[in-house]
């Protein structure tokens, strides 16, 4: 795909059409659980935001749709993708899978967002393929264009490559097994001020080709996170590592 394409706001029939579209290319979703166009345009009118990303032929390649929250009593702009929004709104939140670590290390590194919400099963099991017929558990993210971390993310660049393991406490070990990583039980009782989290590192590859230590890895990180944002921690960065040649993606969850 070339990269020569523009963004601009929805605003014909055919945008919200396209948009139903892409949606059942991208994420092979069943109809019934397509946001339709009914809805993209209702939600639009009422303050939300859908943007189309064109390529230079005009063809519709991706969106952005997000919608007014008022969840944590802040209004702000709910979005499953990433954009700054002049809206005079300063806080930015969507969900994404806490299995995905390319998704982790751009929300919670690169973007320096916090996760400070665990939701399990936020769409229920769906008819999409991207979901392995799995509990669609989701991290709420939170991304305040105004935090000092954030600004000094945006000001200091992108960090790109692998980072050295934070010598903090693990929650879980783990191990190679016929090839696959493994993790043990989470240490729920741990209570220091931060701890790592491990996650395999390519949870596409792992669930299809080894689907009960993919399940096996779910109920695992759910009980983590369950049991750690819970009280009072967040996800508060992460760190993709290399140990013994082999990626080692870890969640850096602390004490807010």
């Amino acid at each position: 795909m070339s990269d020569d394409f523009h963004i601009r706001t929805a605003q014909s029939p055919a945008d919200y059409e396209a948009c139903v579209l892409l949606q059942r290319a991208v994420w092979g979703l069943a109809d019934l659980e397509i946001t339709s166009a009914i809805q993209l345009i209702a939600t639009t009118y009422a303050g939300g935001l859908l943007q189309i990303a064109e390529a230079s032929d005009g063809a519709p390649v991706g969106f952005a749709y997000a919608f007014p929250s008022l969840h944590g009593g802040i209004p702000h702009l709910h979005s499953d993708m990433l954009a700054v929004l002049a809206r005079g709104m300063s806080l930015v939140t969507w969900t994404f899978d806490p299995l995905q670590a390319r998704n982790a290390n751009l929300n919670l590194r690169r973007l320096a967002a916090v996760a400070p919400e665990f939701v399990e099963d936020f769409y229920g099991i769906t008819s999409s393929s991207l979901h392995h017929g799995l509990p669609t558990d989701r991290l709420l993210v939170k991304w305040d264009l105004g935090a000092p971390r954030v600004q000094e993310r945006a000001q200091r660049g992108d960090p790109s490559g692998t980072v050295a393991a934070p010598a903090l406490p693990r929650v879980n070990d783990v191990k190679w097994q016929a090839g696959w990583p493994v993790s043990s039980e989470p240490r729920l009782e741990l209570d220091e001020p931060a701890v790592l989290l491990e996650i395999p590192p390519d949870w596409d590859v792992l669930s299809r080709a080894a689907p009960s230590v993919a399940a096996d890895w779910h109920g695992k990180v759910r009980r983590a996170l369950r049991a750690f944002l819970g009280r009072g921690y967040v996800a508060a960065d992460f760190a993709p590592t290399e140990e013994g040649g082999r990626r080692r993606p870890f969640y850096v969850l602390a004490k807010s």
